[in-house]
């Protein structure tokens, strides 16, 4: 039985990560824009990814913020609920991710539609 839900305290806890550093460049980016110029398109085979389009490009630039391994960045994420909340994915009571793999298909995904003169336009103008 947990004595602490994210569920019943979610607003508590996002208040709280929009306070922090991380939740300061959350707010900053301009995420429309930026994730509109990857051209991001849902699978229509397979399993739904646990992120979306937002979530992909958040894990890359948390990869970068945290300056770790895609292993320890994927313990991070399913341990430090502001990470969560960085790329849109609040993990449930019990669930995590295992499959440490799935960063680098990200960025193989991402690397495929990554144009840095949209990207720095749009980083430039905010």
């Amino acid at each position: 039985m947990p004595l602490f839900s994210v569920e019943d305290n979610f607003n508590l806890l996002y208040d709280q990560f929009l306070k922090t550093d991380l939740g300061k460049i959350y707010i900053a980016i301009t995420w429309e824009e930026l994730v509109g110029s990857f051209k991001l398109k849902k699978n229509k085979k397979g399993p739904d990814c646990i992120f979306s389009a937002q979530g992909k490009v958040a894990l890359m630039i948390l990869k970068h913020y945290a300056g770790c391994s895609d292993k320890r960045l994927i313990e991070q994420l399913n341990a430090n609920i502001h990470y969560q909340f960085f790329c849109n994915t609040v993990l449930s009571l019990g669930q995590h991710i295992d499959n440490c793999k799935i960063v680098s298909n990200i960025r193989c995904e991402l690397s495929d539609k990554f144009n840095i003169k949209d990207v720095q336009s749009i980083l430039a103008s905010h």
